[in-house]
């Protein structure tokens, strides 16, 4: 059976604290890029999804690139546990210019702290519609060897989270044109449906970094924990799978 399941979806999500070191576990050793999308003044989506119309961002009750960096540090924080090796490449509230640069960043990082090119690359979004029904998963990719992690990835959110199948496509569209590693962009759900603008909201303000020296809050809750355990499944069957194992094919 594969890997028992990948070891029963890596025990419940890492709830055993000694998984990490376990020999089937398809994570461990992996060098992972994580890229929390947007960024001081790049919001991204909002919601309410017009409350920026007037050129006031102070209007609005979520921003996207707060949601995102939830996300991001909350899955370092378990794949750390699982004895993965993660690079970040927006750290805090700032904003990076382009999205070679994000590349750039993850690239250069891996390099440095771990000797070698990132493994993966995983771009975290969230989408915006200005229906507040509207919901659904999305995952992007760019070129031909990024479509098993974009297949694994969608596979494991529409799983984890239940939500309505907006397919994978390829077009060249972010931070996935970029660099020399497997990459894909998650658009895990709308944060301007409201049941989960009402699920962020309910979150605890939790510190996750110093922006100028100033403690930088995000709200972390149940969506932000269901996200990152399906992110986690997602890269844990790609790593288990035959391209994955081998860390994904070089460009």
């Amino acid at each position: 059976m594969k890997n028992n399941i990948i070891t029963t979806v890596l025990i419940g999500i890492l709830g055993a604290g000694s998984f990490a070191f376990a020999a089937d576990n398809p994570l461990y050793g992996k060098i992972i890029a994580l890229d929390a999308g947007h960024g001081g003044a790049s919001y991204g989506a909002q919601y309410p999804a017009l409350c920026a119309d007037d050129g006031d961002p102070s209007d609005c009750l979520i921003y996207e690139k707060d949601v995102n960096l939830a996300v991001v540090y909350k899955l370092r924080e378990k794949l750390e546990l699982s004895g993965a090796k993660v690079v970040l490449t927006r750290k805090c509230d700032e904003r990076i210019a382009t999205n070679k640069e994000r590349a750039g960043i993850a690239d250069t990082e891996c390099n440095a702290l771990f000797g070698k090119k990132c493994d993966v690359l995983l771009s975290v979004h969230h989408n915006g519609n200005v229906d507040p029904n509207h919901d659904g998963t999305l995952v992007i990719y760019n070129a031909k060897p990024d479509k098993v992690f974009a297949t694994k990835m969608h596979d494991a959110l529409i799983a984890g989270l239940g939500l309505p199948d907006e397919g994978y496509i390829s077009g060249g569209f972010g931070i996935t044109i970029f660099g020399n590693f497997v990459s894909a962009l998650t658009e895990a759900y709308y944060i301007t449906n409201t049941a989960e603008a009402n699920a962020n909201l309910a979150g605890t303000p939790t510190t996750v970094c110093q922006n100028s020296g100033v403690n930088y809050q995000v709200k972390v809750g149940t969506r932000t924990q269901q996200e990152v355990d399906a992110q986690i499944a997602g890269l844990a069957s790609y790593f288990a799978s035959a391209t994955g194992g081998q860390g994904g094919k070089p460009r």
